[in-house]
């Protein structure tokens, strides 16, 4: 009785342990299973998340700074500055001091002291990395009215608009606003009647051909050919000869006033700025005019520094 109680203990215990062994086998498949799934979810939410960020990055490295914009529909945040060498197949990697967060539609200033080697980049905690251009300076320039006509010495007033964008820090400069006419010409053409007489004498007999070479102060020259129609003492003979001719003078003149440089803006930092500039055309007061020529005047943003042309107008001008 006591052997067969003892035998039924130990089935018994020998079943526990057994249902206790699946039981754990169970759990920790299940934990695993759970966890695996966990963490495919979880790879998916990350990607998704990554496929949605959007980040302009505009460099001033002469100011230390890099000017960052959320353009896509969810939240960043920057943990790394890279530095992609691709000669040298090296990056130089910078974990920031403390992460930077950029919602949706906003956007930061993030200043650096000293900013990686090579290609600079911005890396996101989700993995993605972003190139860093730099900032472009761009500049347009309108003229109103872009048509004008002027009688002499009358002038007329237009009205320039300098659009300055700078997205980096320039070097130190002045923008002048200079014009430059083309073509704004006048011609006059007037044609003069000359009357020249000269007397010649010669020595000869009746009927002898003379010639006389006539070269009047305008620097016109005329060959002359006259018959001596009589005998003076001692075989002289004397003709008077007068001749025309017409004289053609050509006459070409700017029927517009020299325009002066304009001042209109220094820049040596970051900006957005409208400059709107009124400046007066004047038509020479010439002591003859002739209506009808055209002619154009560009105006031309030039930095003073360096000389390069930013932007340029034109407007067309007309003689009444």
């Amino acid at each position: 009785m006591d052997g067969a109680r003892r035998k039924a203990i130990s089935v018994m215990f020998m079943t526990f342990i057994a249902v206790s062994i699946l039981a754990a086998t169970f759990i920790t498949m299940y934990l695993y299973l759970t966890q695996h799934n966990l963490t495919a979810t979880e790879a998916q939410r990350i990607y998704a998340e990554a496929a949605q960020e959007r980040l302009e990055v505009i460099l001033d490295r002469r100011a230390g700074d890099i000017l960052i914009n959320n353009t896509g529909g969810i939240g960043v945040t920057l943990k790394y500055l890279v530095g992609l060498d691709s000669s040298a197949k090296t990056a130089d990697i910078r974990e920031l001091s403390t992460p930077v967060i950029i919602p949706a539609g906003s956007g930061i200033t993030l200043h650096v002291t000293e900013f990686p080697s090579g290609e600079l980049y911005v890396m996101s905690e989700r993995g993605n990395l972003f190139k860093a251009a730099p900032g472009k300076l761009s500049f347009e320039l309108e003229a109103s009215p872009a048509n004008i006509t002027l009688t002499r010495g009358g002038s007329a007033t237009i009205t320039l608009k300098l659009k300055a964008a700078l997205l980096r820090t320039p070097e130190s400069g002045i923008i002048l606003l200079v014009a430059r006419p083309e073509g704004c010409l006048m011609t006059r053409t007037l044609t003069t009647t000359l009357t020249t007489t000269a007397t010649l004498t010669v020595a000869g007999v009746q009927g002898q051909y003379a010639t006389l070479n006539v070269v009047t102060g305008q620097g016109f020259a005329s060959t002359l050919i006259t018959v001596v129609t009589g005998l003076a003492p001692a075989g002289m003979a004397t003709s008077t000869i007068t001749t025309s001719y017409a004289t053609t003078y050509t006459t070409t003149a700017s029927f517009m006033k020299t325009i002066q440089p304009i001042t209109i803006m220094t820049f040596t930092t970051r900006t957005m700025a409208t400059v709107i500039v009124p400046v007066t055309l004047t038509a020479e007061n010439l002591g003859w005019w002739i209506g009808g020529p055209e002619c154009f005047i560009v105006y031309k943003a030039v930095n003073a520094t360096s000389g390069s042309v930013l932007a340029e107008a034109w407007i067309k001008v007309k003689a009444q």
